[in-house]
């Protein structure tokens, strides 16, 4: 009779499945929770017990406590800051300190102390770094420098580093690297000094990403680079040269670059970039470089700004022939005044076989003593199949640049295959697929 109420209740379902899984399996479903809510988990049952000290994956994030903890207004900031520091410390002192840690992720967005970030944080820093540490996650707001442990720097094992918010960064004496792999810089202050010592004593990194960040940094030299990333940065000086000959992607801002200055850009391998023209170059001598002429071997390229248009008068000028580039982005354009540009940019790209274009309103949209008369210039893309048109909405501007393209391409039989209408953030994309005329499809 028991066993038939024993069979009963695991048809019902009543079995602690979770429990038998396998332990590594439950620390990776462990490794989404923050570590103090993974800790709870031990009130489940035995097998729970102590589980959490034997996690590999520790994510300490200071928001989650302060937005859950009902007692908080009870507690002034900085006295919340110290529990937070109490419960990272004895989680740290009560772990099994027999495991690895796999990632360590501190997120404190709040103003960190001073005096707890140097006698506090850097102690936990140097307890994962010394168990193997392998991914490293910080995100710490100070109201002054916060200066990373030298460990970090000669860390064997660290293969993926992500910086944020901690001020300036001190060059160390040394760093040596040698598993790392990605890097990702943001709201830090650098100079030429800690950025050379990077790049030698990083032998394997191929992703460095600087974001947000206060550069002083002229050159950047590199044999192992892959991708490349600076963007929205405070630049105290413009960089002169990047020499990457396993460069695969380049993602920058164009005020990295002073185009009253030469720069060289030594990129051969380059086969993806994105250019963001962020700047208005009315005072801007451009006969001392183009950052267009230093990306002709690239397969894609985005362009875009807030200045796009502005910098693509100049840039073109200077430009030479793109012979591998298949695929062309070009965004925040007014297509109607400048579709002559635009024709002047295809010239160069006679291998072209997807066309994107993201079309940007100006004034001459609401009044028409504004507009500018546009010569459509012919051009061949023997290879072109498809152009995407992307606009806020569909209405008379839209259908002249449907007309611009038709008359504008050399070679090439084009109609309006589809129209797919598309709600995203509230504004209606149109997206128009100009294809040749044995291959159109027909319309969904």
């Amino acid at each position: 009779m028991a066993s038939d109420e024993s069979e009963r209740t695991r048809s019902r379902g009543d079995v602690d499945r979770l429990s038998s899984f396998p332990d590594p399996l439950l620390h990776h479903i462990m490794s989404f929770m923050p570590a103090r809510r993974a800790v709870r988990l031990c009130v489940l049952s035995k097998r729970w017990k102590t589980l959490w000290t034997t996690m590999p994956v520790l994510n300490f994030i200071y928001s989650e406590l302060w937005n859950n903890e009902v007692d908080r207004y009870a507690l002034k900031k900085y006295a919340f800051m110290d529990w937070f520091a109490e419960i990272v410390s004895n989680m740290l002192f009560l772990r099994d300190c027999a495991c690895h840690v796999h990632t360590f992720l501190l997120d404190c967005t709040e103003s960190v102390p001073d005096t707890l970030s140097g006698m506090t944080i850097r102690p936990w820093i140097r307890y994962a770094i010394k168990h193997n540490l392998q991914v490293l996650n910080i995100h710490i707001t100070t109201n002054s420098n916060f200066h990373l442990p030298s460990e970090l720097f000669t860390c064997p094992s660290l293969e993926d580093v992500t910086i944020s918010g901690i001020g300036c960064i001190t060059p160390p004496k040394i760093i040596n690297l040698p598993s790392l792999r990605r890097l990702l810089l943001k709201m830090v202050g650098i100079n030429q000094d800690f950025m050379s010592k990077l790049l030698c004593g990083c032998p394997v990194l191929e992703d460095l990403h600087v974001k947000g960040c206060s550069l002083k940094v002229s050159n950047i030299t590199s044999q192992s680079l892959k991708h490349l990333t600076i963007i929205r940065a405070s630049l105290k000086g413009p960089i002169e040269l990047i020499d990457t000959r396993n460069l695969m992607s380049f993602h920058c801002t164009m005020h990295a670059f002073c185009p009253k200055k030469e720069f060289i850009l030594s990129m051969p391998s380059l086969s993806e970039a994105c250019i963001e023209f962020d700047f208005y170059p009315r005072k801007a001598d451009y006969t001392k470089g183009s950052i267009l002429c230093s990306l002709i071997n690239v397969g894609r390229l985005e362009l875009k700004g807030s200045y796009t248009q502005e910098c693509l008068k100049i840039e073109v000028q200077k430009c030479r022939t793109f012979t591998k580039l298949t695929c062309l982005s070009v965004h925040d354009l007014c297509l109607n005044c400048w579709f002559d540009l635009l024709s002047s940019l295809l010239e160069h790209c006679p291998n072209l076989k997807t066309l994107s274009l993201v079309h940007s309103s100006c004034i001459c949209e609401k009044k028409d003593k504004y507009r500018k008369q546009v010569n459509i210039q012919r051009f061949k893309c023997r290879h072109l199949e498809t152009v995407v048109l992307k606009f806020s909405r569909t209405n008379g501007e839209f259908y002249q640049v449907v007309k611009y393209l038709q008359e504008a391409v050399v070679g090439l039989s084009v109609e309006v295959s589809t129209v797919r209408i598309k709600t995203i953030f509230d504004d209606i994309l149109d997206c128009v697929g100009i294809l040749d005329s044995d291959e159109i499809h027909d319309s969904d």
